[in-house]
């Protein structure tokens, strides 16, 4: 059977997911963890790729990686190889480790990226294992604490500060700019329409309490700047002229 090309992302951001064939376990306990997290760094290093972020669960691995998508397939092709090979020495295992290709899918925008960071941190929460922020096997230590397999600068930077990234995995998980759904090995992300509340609260927390006055006196460029980012963090073209006061013509062509 002919297998289909991966999508390419301009942005050389991917949204990676390995699971165990058939469902079964990945990680039968920390040393299996470790050897994944420990492979994985030996072979980003060799491969040209960065980790932002990562979370291994019971039987599937959340990665998000910024890459060339020929450094993604070799990074890849590589770990898979040495971690089949350990898995199935360790655990008398015979057969696929792994269920088929890993899947990946590219990210295109500030809004998808940011959600789908605060999305594989929260995968622990969401299963019921414990809260995102006690959970030892995520990169969210990396992100409030030292980074060790992570490059956590660029995500970080969208927030401004370390206490807005840890707000915003705190504020209403459930109810985010981006819906995505993974199910059987697929993911689906559709935008969502931000309550204007909410809206409200990403302005805040961006560019303060008198964000209206100052975007809209800020210089041009600094302005559309401004604008981009609201635009990027989901809210609507209506949405950001009622907050702004700035014309709808002057967003829509950003």
């Amino acid at each position: 059977m002919t297998r289909i090309p991966r999508q390419e992302s301009s942005s050389n951001v991917y949204h990676v997911i390995v699971r165990g064939a058939g469902r079964r376990i990945l990680f039968e306990d920390d040393e299996d963890r470790r050897f994944f997290l420990d492979k994985i760094a030996q072979c980003k290093d060799r491969c040209d790729v960065a980790i932002l972020a990562w979370c291994l669960m019971e039987n599937h691995a959340h990665l998000l990686v910024k890459c060339e998508l020929s450094d993604l397939t070799r990074l890849m092709r590589s770990f898979n190889t040495a971690f089949a090979r350990y898995y199935n020495g360790r655990h008398g295992h015979v057969g696929p480790v792994f269920q088929d290709r890993f899947k990946s899918y590219p990210v295109e925008s500030d809004a998808y990226l940011m959600e789908l960071v605060r999305y594989i941190h929260m995968n622990p929460q969401r299963a019921g294992i414990c809260l995102h922020d006690e959970y030892p096997w995520s990169s969210y230590a990396e992100y409030i604490g030292k980074p060790t397999l992570c490059a956590t600068e660029s995500v970080l930077d969208s927030f401004g500060e370390t206490r807005q990234f840890v707000d915003f995995h705190k504020s209403a998980p459930d109810e985010v700019a981006v819906d995505i759904i993974i199910e059987e090995g697929n993911i689906s992300i559709k935008r969502a329409v931000i309550p204007d509340g909410e809206a409200v609260e990403i302005a805040r927390r961006f560019f303060g309490s008198e964000f209206a006055n100052s975007i809209a006196s800020m210089p041009r460029t600094k302005r559309n700047d401004a604008l981009r980012r609201l635009r990027n963090c989901g809210l609507s073209v209506r949405q950001i002229e009622r907050l702004t006061g700035v014309g709808r013509g002057v967003i829509q062509k950003l």
